[in-house]
């Protein structure tokens, strides 16, 4: 009988040691649920759990198995497993809770042991709500919400300023989920979009362009013009085409040149038998060719965003240039020959000889443009500083055309297009910052299918881009824009910087000119005070023609890189 009792007492004593043991044995594990998030995706809500364990001793750490049930008010649940990594982190990623209640969403997370056992646990909460919530709607939105708003700013007839500085500051709203001290982003960027040196060449260039447009050099450039070419059938037309070229070699502005040569040209074509239609789309269309023949804005503007050789590019624009120059020309004689257009009387060569002599001053622009930059005497920059003396010089005191109040007041006027120019450098900037940031670039290029294209494909979809861009938008603005979103894909197809941005430059003149918001076509109708469906009547062949050069232009590379090859290669 003692000998049962002790046994059963040692037996007893066995047990209460060992349960003993286990429990002091037991890993003691503290469960922190770090940070819950819900996301909707279209008509989907999904959740994410991030969590880990804390233990006495760390390095005892072993994997275990994570069990979270996420549980609505109606009691229906979802159970999902995870494990734990050697360091105790936990999550659980893009759980489907579509099918759970509105409200709050109860989340508790088991850890349990190789033996089933629950070794912690702990609970959390989190909200899911279908109701439409409008920030979140823009936030999945961001492109369109940021476009919407743009276009709605544009039909109300706010400057194109005012639209890109609203759609970046929305932008960074919405990505940063409306933190308003992210707006420092904007500042800098627009800051750092000023700052290039480079850009110091464009209010220089409009500022020599005011110059000569208010003196007497484009009407020099126009008379040397006409006295070889007017007694042609159709002389009065290329003499326009070619005078908005030589002028384009002085200004590098489309609308300057719209206004230089369309003042004089316009009643003088009419006198000639040429119908207001066709003179206003001849006027408003051989402006583009100013955009190509150095110096070209355009192409400064390019040049920074691509970081590309403004020198070359300049180069670049001379064979499209005269390319256009000719089968404008080229048209304007069938145009005259089918409408029985009188010519002029042929100018003697003593006329052409005091037509050139007094020319020769105006001349001087784009020889020490061109020539001074393709010489390597001087930069792109250098060159437009000594435009602005040359201009003075001789407006000033060669022709005595202008005095001090007159260039008093064209720095006014320059001062007030460059602010207009630099405030849009400045907003484009930070625009493309919040559309890279955003990767709206690379969503748009994947959707179209760009990066899976040869360099002719790139090229025709750069083309498109850019010409209905400019349909709509100022220039600058759409080279700012697009550029950037467009420069990943032309590395990676490994086309010519410099051909791209030529090709780009032509789509920006075309576009500039081309309905229905067009710049130069509203410069046309303020110039020339006439409607807007007279000042575009007579375009759709000049833009044929133009077309033709661009898709000339992507076959035939060397229309453009021949004269930049044998200048810098």
């Amino acid at each position: 009988m003692k000998q049962n009792i002790l046994k059963q007492l040692f037996f007893m004593i066995t047990l209460f040691l060992s349960f003993t043991c286990n429990s002091f044995a037991q890993e003691k594990i503290t469960m922190i649920i770090e940070e819950t998030q819900t996301n909707k995706k279209e008509d989907k809500f999904y959740s994410t759990v991030y969590g880990y364990s804390e233990a006495e001793d760390f390095s005892s750490h072993k994997w275990r198995v994570v069990e979270v049930v996420f549980k609505d008010s109606k009691n229906k649940s979802l159970l999902f497993e995870t494990e734990t990594d050697k360091r105790g982190m936990w999550e659980v990623e893009g759980v489907d809770i579509t099918d759970l209640s509105d409200g709050q969403i109860a989340i508790e997370a088991t850890m349990i042991d190789e033996y089933g056992d629950i070794l912690s646990s702990i609970t959390a909460t989190q909200a899911k709500d279908t109701s439409f919530n409008l920030f979140e709607f823009m936030q999945n939105h961001l492109a369109g919400s940021i476009f919407a708003l743009m276009v709605l700013l544009l039909l109300l007839g706010f400057p194109m300023k005012i639209p890109l500085i609203a759609g970046t500051t929305l932008g960074i709203l919405l990505l940063f989920d409306a933190d308003f001290s992210k707006m420092q982003f904007m500042i800098q960027q627009m800051m750092a979009g000023i700052r290039p040196a480079a850009l110091i060449a464009v209010p220089m260039f409009i500022l020599s362009a005011d110059i000569m447009t208010r003196g007497r050099s484009a009407e020099k450039l126009i008379d040397l013009v006409m006295a070889f070419v007017r007694h042609i059938k159709g002389g009065l037309a290329v003499s326009t085409a070619g005078a908005c070229t030589m002028f384009g070699a002085v200004s590098g502005s489309t609308q300057a040149t719209v206004v230089a040569v369309g003042s004089p040209l316009r009643p003088r074509l009419k006198k000639g038998g040429y119908k207001d239609s066709f003179i206003l789309a001849l006027i408003v269309n051989s402006s583009d060719i100013a955009f190509l023949i150095p110096p070209s804005i355009g192409m400064i503007i390019y040049g920074i965003v691509a970081k590309t050789s403004i020198p070359e590019l300049f180069i670049a624009g001379i064979g499209p240039g005269l390319l256009i120059l000719t089968l404008f020309s080229i048209y304007s004689i069938i145009y005259a020959y089918r409408h029985k257009i009188p010519t002029e009387p042929k100018a003697s060569w003593g006329e052409r000889g005091m037509a050139l002599y007094r020319a020769l001053w105006p001349l001087g622009f784009p020889a020490i443009i061109v020539g001074g930059i393709f010489g390597g005497i001087f930069s792109p920059t250098e060159a437009a500083a000594v435009s602005v003396a040359y201009a003075i010089f001789l407006e000033g005191f060669v022709f005595k055309t202008m005095k001090l109040k007159d260039f008093y007041a064209t720095a006014k006027s320059t001062g007030l297009v460059t602010a207009v120019v630099f405030i849009l450098v400045g907003a484009g900037a930070g625009f493309a910052w919040v559309l890279s940031y955003a990767q709206v670039p690379q969503e748009i290029l994947s959707s179209i299918g760009i990066t899976e294209m040869g360099p002719y494909g790139v090229l025709f979809v750069i083309s498109i881009a850019f010409f209905i861009g400019c349909m709509f938008v100022d220039p600058i603005v759409v080279i700012l824009v697009l550029v950037p979103i467009f420069a990943p894909v032309v590395d990676a197809v490994g086309l010519d910087p410099v051909l791209v941005g030529t090709l780009i430059t032509l789509q920006v003149a075309i576009g500039s000119a081309t309905p229905p918001f067009g710049c130069d076509i509203f410069t046309a109708i303020a110039v020339f005070k006439r409607p807007y469906m007279e000042v575009i009547k007579g375009t759709p062949p000049f833009i044929f023609i133009l077309l033709s050069v661009s898709v000339a232009l992507i076959f035939f590379p060397q229309i453009a890189l021949f004269l930049r090859d044998l200048a810098f290669r």
